[in-house]
Order: C-alpha cells, then structure tokens, then sequence
C-alpha cells in the first residue's frame, strides 16, 4: 500500500485524503474512542446512571457521575490522541493506540484549557452574528492539531491555527463541508439503522437506544474528525512552510 504523500491538495484532494486516512488507521483510532469515550459511558450506566427518552443522563452513584464526567472528558482527548495516529500514517510509521492515549492524556489540561478557550470565542462569534461564528471554526479549524503535534500551548495553539488558516479559508471551509456532509449521510444510514435493529426489533427502551445510536455516531466520527483536521492541517504546513515527512516524523517521535 502506497505511502501517503505531503504534498499541496486541492479541496477534492483534501476529502479523498481524509477518508484515504480514516480507512488505513481506522482500528487504532477507533480503539482509542473506544477506550476514552465508550467504556467509561458503559461504566457509568452500570454504576446507576439512566437516560431518558432525548438523551439526558442522571446518576445517583458517585461512580456513575465520576465515569459520565470522564467519558465527556475523554472525548476531548480521544479526538486529539486520534490526530497522532492519523498523522502517522503521513509520517509511514507504525500506530500505538496506547502511545496515542498516553500522549493525549498528558495534554489533557492543555486540551480542555484550548478547547475552551476557543469555544468561548467561537460562542461570542455566533452570539454577534452567524458569519463571525463561522470565520472563527474555521479559523480555529487545526487548534487540536497544533496542540498535540508540535506541543503548542492553549493559547499558542489557538494562535498557531489562526496563522495556518489565514489566507486558505474559503478552501478549509469548503473541504470540512464537503466531509460533513457526507458524513451526515453515512451515519445517518448507519445510526437509522442502529436504531431499526435495537429498539423495534430488540425491545431496548427509547433512552438507551437513543444513546447507543449516539456513542456509536461518536465512535465512529471521532476518527473522521481526526482525519480531516490532520489533512487539512499538514497541507497547510506543507503550503506556507514545505513540511517534508522526516520533520514531520521527527515532531511525532518528540511528543512521544
């Protein structure tokens, strides 16, 4: 199988890449979301949290809260550890979904103190107007990317991302489109079909079907998220800064 190339990518280049990506290191970044965000979800349900009909949980235990928070928490870093393994097969070296998850843990406090951060920004764009809210998604677009690769700080990172993305927006915005939209398709027919098999056919109550149909969307969008941002974030590295796959080796290898 034919090594990924670093090389400049037009919008249609950058949707094959991400599902190119997402096929090839597919296992391992499915591993991670399943360890950070599906078996601690697992964990809290047996330890006395229940779902109503939308979605909601209420725990009565400690156990039960104290696994909820760490799967919300583990999201977070399940996404960024996800970036490492999808930028490794830019780099044609092996993943370790356990490296990955060690990796991101140790950022875990720069992930949340980045992605709030950013979220708060992002709330203020859409607050003043939907067109500000867009322009700093975008903006923000490789904030995770940069954190967890080159070991940026929150607020570097945020700055880093704002850098990478100037002048090459309406091209990250129409690839992250493109993606989105397929796979709101995709998974739609996949969690439609989640749903027919659980809860007509199985007898599951709506409220635990309803949230099996969304760990399983999370589970699977995680990796696709991952894909797409590490992509878009080395072919902008590549455009303003002729990133070559040793240097790109040589930043993954520190963060380990």
């Amino acid at each position: 199988m034919a090594q990924l190339q670093l090389r400049p990518l037009g919008v249609g280049e950058i949707v094959d890449a991400t599902f190119t990506v997402y096929r090839r290191r597919f296992g391992p970044m499915f591993a991670i979301a399943l360890m950070l965000v599906f078996i601690p979800f697992l964990i809290s349900l047996v330890g006395g949290c229940s779902l109503d009909a939308g979605g909601s949980a209420t725990c009565t235990s400690p156990i039960g809260w104290l696994a909820y928070i760490a799967g919300s928490i583990g999201t977070l870093v399940a996404g960024t550890a996800a970036i490492l393994v999808a930028a490794e097969a830019y780099a044609g070296v092996p993943s370790d979904w356990r490296r990955a998850i060690r990796i991101g843990l140790r950022r875990i406090l720069p992930i949340i103190g980045a992605t709030i951060v950013a979220g708060v920004l992002i709330g203020i764009g859409f607050v003043l107007l939907i067109i500000p809210g867009i322009f700093l998604i975008v903006s923000f677009a490789v904030v995770w990317e940069a954190l967890i690769i080159e070991g940026a700080g929150p607020i570097e990172s945020i700055k880093r991302s704002w850098r990478l993305v100037s002048g090459e927006r309406w091209r990250v915005f129409g690839a992250g489109l493109l993606v989105m939209i397929i796979a709101i398709i995709v998974f739609g027919v996949i969690s439609a079909v989640i749903w027919f098999i659980l809860s007509p056919g199985l007898g599951v109550s709506g409220g635990l079907a309803g949230y099996l149909v969304q760990q399983a969307s999370t589970l699977l969008s995680i990796p696709l998220t991952a894909a797409v941002g590490t992509v878009i974030y080395l072919d902008l590295r590549v455009r303003k800064e002729s990133l070559g796959t040793a240097e790109l080796a040589a930043a993954l290898s520190e963060q380990g």
